[in-house]
């Protein structure tokens, strides 16, 4: 079993991961809708999207686990 501080930490690394990957999911939109000429592959905006989705479900079991007020049930 973790201690609640290594969930925190874990929490942490999670959210730090997730806001990452989102900023490069937008500087790739950003990207493709100013030069549509030179797009960035979609599977690498793919990529990006899936791992920032994947993160933010990591971030919310997180919370539940250490339950944190107001985080609902992860799976629903």
């Amino acid at each position: 079993m973790r201690d609640t501080r290594e969930v925190r930490d874990m929490m942490q690394e999670a959210k730090r991961l997730r806001d990452e990957w989102e900023s490069w999911l937008m500087e790739m939109k950003e990207h493709n809708t100013n030069t549509p000429s030179n797009p960035y592959p979609r599977k690498d905006i793919a990529e990006a999207v899936r791992n920032f989705n994947a993160l933010r479900g990591v971030v919310k079991s997180l919370q539940w686990v250490i339950q944190l007020p107001g985080v609902e049930d992860p799976l629903w």
